[in-house]
């Protein structure tokens, strides 16, 4: 199984969405911001995760919610 940094931005994304809930409005652009990488990169990532039923995404710049208890995540979903 070879793990890409795709897999690791998407962990990173995940654990940012959980942590910054209440205190920021998660877009695509503060979360590229936390993770230095390009907005257009974490909104290829979110539309992944959102695929496999993970998060949610608000149109515009509603922001990102993870829609599963995060207890219930595991490494591999995010990976599949």
């Amino acid at each position: 199984m070879k793990i890409t940094s795709r897999f690791t931005v998407a962990v990173h994304v995940l654990l940012a969405i959980h942590t910054f809930r209440d205190s920021h409005k998660t877009t695509s652009e503060f979360l590229a911001a936390s993770v230095q990488v390009n907005p257009v990169v974490i909104r290829r990532i979110l539309l992944s995760l959102k695929a496999a039923g993970l998060v949610e995404v608000k149109a515009g710049s509603g922001g990102a919610s993870i829609v599963r208890p995060l207890e219930e995540i595991t490494l591999y979903d995010v990976y599949r």
